[in-house]
Parts: C-alpha cells; structure tokens; sequence
C-alpha cells in the first residue's frame, strides 16, 4: 500500500513529539482530510513548544501531479509561498519529496520524508539547507493514532 493510501484510509489524526532544528522538543500534531474519494488528502500538521507556542505550521496537499507523480503542495510558516515538493524517493511505506537538489547551495532546499510505520505511527521529517548552507536533517516527529 503506497504512503496515500496509508493516509487515506488510516486515522484522521496523529499526535506526538519531536525535536526541531534549534534542538528543541516539541509535541506535534497531524491532522488528514480526504479529499475527493481519496484521490488527494490534505495534511494539517503543527509543532507546538513546550510553552504552548507554534514553532511551525503547516498546510499540505498531497496529491499525483499530472504527470502521475506524488507531489506535495506545502504552505508553512517560515516561506512565503508554495513550494512544490516531489517524490524523489518511495517505498510501499516511505516517500521522500525534494524541492531541489541537496547539493545545489545557491538555493534553499528542502526534502519532507513521510515514513508509515508497521504499528500504525507515522514519521514527519524535514531536511534542509539555505542558500550557501550545509543541507542537514532538521526536524523529525513520530506521530501516534489519537
């Protein structure tokens, strides 16, 4: 079963808790909407601090692009718009999806690993570099069924 139809036809909500990129621990939410009989979902994920606050959020459409291949549609906090994010990597219960080469410095890059674990927990991971920086895993969260 591919990572989509894991999301569609699992729990519409996950919690738990990970570390961020600044070392900090966080509990993490994700929320799955199916969209149109499966065909996309979308994803609602949030990071809050230990004192409540929101270290990241995001909006993400899940979906085959045209040509058939997964792509996500983030909106987050921290870029200022859409950056399009696609499979570069999948298994039956990993994918990875990259907005660009790890290896091109000039730009900011970014790959968001979804890891569907055999107990029903998913992984939220995020990598990435800025323009002349290292490209580095950054933040990664273990989700559980609420």
């Amino acid at each position: 079963m591919s990572v989509l139809q894991t999301l569609n036809s699992g729990p519409v909500e996950y919690v738990g808790s990970g570390v961020n990129h600044e070392g900090e621990h966080f509990e993490g939410t994700l929320r799955v909407q199916r969209l149109l009989e499966g065909a996309a979902v979308m994803l609602h994920y949030e990071a809050k601090l230990q004192n409540n606050e929101v270290a990241h959020a995001e909006c993400t459409l899940l979906a085959p692009d045209m040509s058939g291949t997964l792509t996500l549609w983030p909106v987050m906090t921290g870029l200022p718009g859409v950056l399009p994010h696609r499979a570069v990597a999948e298994t039956d219960s990993q994918v990875t999806f990259a907005s660009g080469s790890r290896a091109n410095r000039e730009v900011f890059r970014e790959e968001i690993t979804i890891t569907c674990h055999s107990d029903g927990a998913l992984t939220y991971s995020h990598a990435w570099g800025l323009p002349g920086g290292t490209f580095e895993d950054r933040s990664s969260c273990l989700l559980r069924p609420r």
